[in-house]
């Protein structure tokens, strides 16, 4: 999906690591792309792409359970509560493709669902 993210925070540490906000939502990402340079607190286009690694972990969520984004723990990973369609997850304040969540998760279309991503990339889009 493609967004308007302001850059809250450039790691001083990990060179791909960026700190975005998208409707109103803090998020710590994964730069995969940057044709050019970006600056604290400047709006840019992006799109996001989620990752796992290894096996997918995506099951129901509870009837009770609200759309969310949660990171984990310090790095990239997030809990990712939604409404999934089709191949995407929604999250509230961001929606995820993956056309995983289609082919081997489609019969829990329009339902909740909770799903452990690894890291979310962004990739900064030129105007």
């Amino acid at each position: 999906m493609i967004y308007y993210a302001e850059v809250m925070r450039l790691s001083n540490d990990v060179e791909e690591e960026v700190d975005l906000r998208i409707n109103s939502v803090n998020i710590t990402c994964f730069v995969s792309v940057c044709p050019f340079q970006i600056r604290e607190h400047a709006i840019y286009k992006v799109a996001l792409t989620p990752f796992t690694f290894d096996d997918y972990f995506i099951c129901e969520a509870s009837k009770e359970s609200f759309p969310s984004l949660v990171k984990v723990k310090a790095g990239f990973s997030y809990e990712v509560i939604g409404e999934l369609t089709g191949n995407r997850l929604n999250a509230g304040c961001i929606v995820l493709e993956d056309d995983i969540l289609l082919s081997d998760y489609g019969y829990l279309d329009g339902k909740m669902v909770l799903w452990m991503v690894d890291r979310i990339d962004v990739e900064f889009i030129s105007n």
